[in-house]
């Protein structure tokens, strides 16, 4: 089984926009580079494992490493095992390609040489206010949580976490993300997915008291 190991220049919430830029890149290979260079560094690379959470096969995932090793991004290396015996391969990814500095590689498409045409005020009034709607109504942003990477949780959805389940918040996340990794469902808001899990585990607790033995208990003289 092949091991990978990412080279980062920085946190993975950052990232360099050189591979972004790369026109010679396929959006497969754009987007595979990007998702190795998000998960966390104790995350076990593996081809079936990058398989495992993404919508692609593992014929795919091959075919956007070679692209990436093509455009060097990527580099193979072969790891020698006890009495020099060829072991297992050791992929190395790069954020951009060696000798590269860490710029944003500029488009290459050029500027259209048509005058542009003539845009009203009352145009550019309505397109404000419906951006300036759009922002107000935009969604607070969601960061990835859990061994894979998978659970996405806002601040405030997170901070909500922490004070239902002060005990075992943690716990919940890594559950809910090793479920989504293995069965590859998906849910629309997964701090609801945590709370209705929690009330289907104290429902199955409270059963549970309910049948047992300790409520047929009696004291001796007693009769049931």
């Amino acid at each position: 089984m092949a091991v990978f190991r990412v080279e980062k220049n920085a946190n993975y919430t950052t990232m360099c926009n050189y591979h972004l830029r790369d026109q010679t890149l396929s959006l497969k290979a754009k987007g595979l580079l990007s998702m190795l260079l998000s998960l966390p560094d104790t995350w076990h690379y593996s081809v079936r494992g990058l398989a495992a959470i993404s919508r692609e096969g593992v014929d795919g995932i091959l075919t956007a490493l070679k692209e990436l090793e093509t455009h060097g991004y990527l580099e193979r290396r072969q790891l020698r095992g006890p009495g020099g015996r060829l072991g297992q391969t050791e992929y190395v990814i790069f954020e951009m390609p060696k000798s590269q500095p860490c710029t944003e590689k500029p488009y290459t498409v050029h500027p259209d040489t048509e005058s542009p045409a003539q845009i009203s005020k009352e145009r550019v009034s309505k397109e404000s206010i419906r951006t300036d709607q759009k922002k107000e109504t935009a969604p607070p942003s969601r960061h990835r949580y859990g061994m894979y990477q998978n659970v996405l949780l806002s601040d405030a959805e997170l901070e909500k976490l922490r004070i239902e389940f002060p005990a075992d918040y943690q716990n919940r996340i890594e559950r809910l993300s090793e479920y989504i990794a293995s069965s590859g469902k998906h849910y629309k808001n997964h701090l609801a997915t945590i709370r209705s899990w929690a009330k289907r585990d104290g429902t199955k607790q409270a059963k549970a008291v309910s049948y047992s033995h300790d409520n047929y208990r009696y004291e001796e003289g007693e009769s049931l």
